[in-house]
């Protein structure tokens, strides 16, 4: 009889411990906070384990001594995004410095000024007029249109994200997988159509390995025509001309990048740090290409197989010299399994065909820009199942079905 006395007022304090933990963790997962008399902030889910921040009523959101001094610091770093009501005129300082996980937000017109460490510093931050910065943060405006005399503005993608207008700058370096249907033009017209502003340079030259490539005494022979050879120092003088390359694409020969890894290894980090010494800010990106018929053998059998250890080669140069991968050939190979009555090669089982050349490009314009590929209003000669569903493709490789 002793032991259940002893045990029942343990059991009905652990209940009472528990029912109040439970309380207070059911009341403190979406609060609502008092900002000022008339404005108020609220949590929701953003069905990503993250929260939307809602800010509500109108007049100025308050200054704060620091980022810890707002409601919600502790989760600050899982907020996604913030919506304002158009009553809000002005964030105060140090409200959103915290908010690390916030990649833009867009200000109502109603805010005409921000405070001092108003946001974090690596979120963009669109207005719909001119704002005031405290701190002299860069504030993007909107403009329906790319205006024409440059400035800091956006414009909504034809998806609906927000961007900032700007020229994009790529160079593609390459061989015939790359020239094959003119895919650099491919990729330009595809990212047009999405709302996109690319400017587009290539250096190719069929059969040529990122070994030439990254050689700047690979020279034209006096006998032969210089378009023909020198690609090498073609690279070299394109770099060092200008700095001014957003985005270059390296393309290795075919199967190399199994058949001879380590040169493939040494080439790609040659160029990469000759791409970091002549560029100013500019991301490398390695083109995974596909498996194909004509490269099948007795250790890879099936077109799977082979694009799937190419694609391995690549992902482990680029951890090795700090680049990204455009998946195509995971693309293809998705097509190939699930809609093989779509021709992704030429009939020598190896090049692309134009249905691949414009697949290769949708990854490349998902990847490379961000962008969602299904809204462009570029089809090529295709038709419009056929290019749907291929853009769909590179949209799931990329961006998760």
């Amino acid at each position: 009889m002793k032991k259940r006395l002893f045990f029942l007022p343990l059991l009905l304090t652990v209940a009472l411990v528990s029912m109040l933990f439970a309380g207070c963790k059911q009341e403190e997962e979406y609060p609502t906070w008092k900002l000022s008399d008339t404005v108020s902030a609220s949590f929701s889910d953003n069905g990503k384990y993250g929260y939307i921040l809602k800010i509500e009523g109108s007049g100025a959101i308050p200054d704060y001594a620091s980022e810890h001094d707002t409601p919600w610091d502790g989760r600050a770093g899982r907020i996604t995004s913030i919506e304002f009501g158009e009553g809000i005129v002005s964030v105060g300082n140090n409200a959103f410095v915290g908010c690390a996980a916030l990649d833009y937000v867009i200000l109502p017109e109603s805010i005409t000024e921000i405070g001092t460490n108003a946001f974090y510093s690596e979120t963009a931050i669109y207005a719909y007029s001119e704002v005031k910065s405290d701190d002299g943060a860069k504030i993007y405006v909107y403009s329906e249109k790319q205006p024409a005399q440059g400035g800091d503005f956006w414009h909504f993608r034809n998806d609906g994200t927000p961007t900032v207008w700007e020229n994009i700058k790529v160079l593609f370096i390459g061989n015939s997988f790359t020239y094959y249907n003119d895919l650099p033009t491919l990729f330009g017209q595809i990212a047009s159509g999405a709302g996109e502003v690319v400017e587009v340079d290539w250096i190719v030259h069929g059969s040529y390995t990122l070994e030439k490539y990254a050689d700047p005494n690979d020279v034209a022979a006096p006998t032969e025509d210089v378009t023909m050879q020198g690609c090498g120092k073609m690279v070299d003088e394109t770099l060092r001309a200008s700095d001014d390359y957003d985005v270059v694409i390296l393309q290795e020969q075919s199967t190399r990048p199994i058949t001879n890894y380590n040169s493939f290894l040494d080439a790609a980090r040659t160029l990469k740090e000759k791409i970091d010494e002549t560029q100013k800010d500019c991301e490398v990106y390695l083109y995974a290409t596909w498996g194909f018929p004509a490269g099948l053998d007795s250790k890879y059998t099936t077109i799977p197989d082979l694009e799937a250890a190419i694609r391995q080669a690549y992902k482990s140069v680029a951890s090795e010299i700090g680049a990204k991968v455009s998946n195509v050939g995971e693309a293809f190979t998705a097509v190939y399994n699930t809609h093989s009555e779509i021709g992704l090669y030429n009939a020598d089982g190896r090049h692309p065909s134009y249905e691949g050349s414009y697949l290769a490009a949708c990854v490349h314009v998902a990847t490379i820009l961000g962008c969602d590929p299904r809204t462009t209003t570029y089809t090529g000669n295709l038709s419009d199942e056929v290019a749907q569903l291929l853009q769909g493709v590179a949209y799931d490789v990329v961006f998760g079905s």
